[in-house]
């Protein structure tokens, strides 16, 4: 694969990834009453500071991705942190999963989706300039 298709591609994954986060985790931690949240099989905590920082914390991330998205060259870093990112839920997830259980198909969802976005993103992360 040649350095512009990956770029190409990169693109493409970047923007599949600010629509996820955005759509899928950000918005819904942030700002969705309990119905919405139990359609997702999320139980509203008794205290829920911890589940709208998370999802505030999420849509700052839409942002970084944005930037990487319009120039990811130049925004390497935020690439390379998104390898991290991904990868760290992922384990997480699955740490989870094998200890305590899960049972929730939206968690197994996204750790599938953590992990494509973490493979992806090494995979067409591009070169130093």
């Amino acid at each position: 694969m040649t350095a512009e298709t990956k770029l190409v591609w990169l693109k493409r994954t970047l923007l599949l990834k600010i629509l996820v986060v955005a759509l899928l985790w950000g918005l819904p931690c942030l700002l969705a009453p309990e119905p919405i949240l139990k359609l997702f099989g999320v139980a509203m905590p008794a205290d829920p500071f911890y589940l709208r920082m998370f999802g505030g914390v999420l849509c700052g991330l839409v942002f970084l991705y944005w930037f990487a998205y319009q120039n990811p060259v130049k925004n390497r870093d935020i690439i390379r942190y998104a390898v991290i990112d991904n990868s760290l839920a992922f384990l997480t997830i699955l740490g989870v999963g094998l200890t305590t259980g899960i049972s929730n198909p939206t968690v197994w969802v996204s750790a599938v989706l953590v992990l494509f976005f973490a493979i992806a993103f090494w995979y067409l992360m591009p070169p130093r300039s």
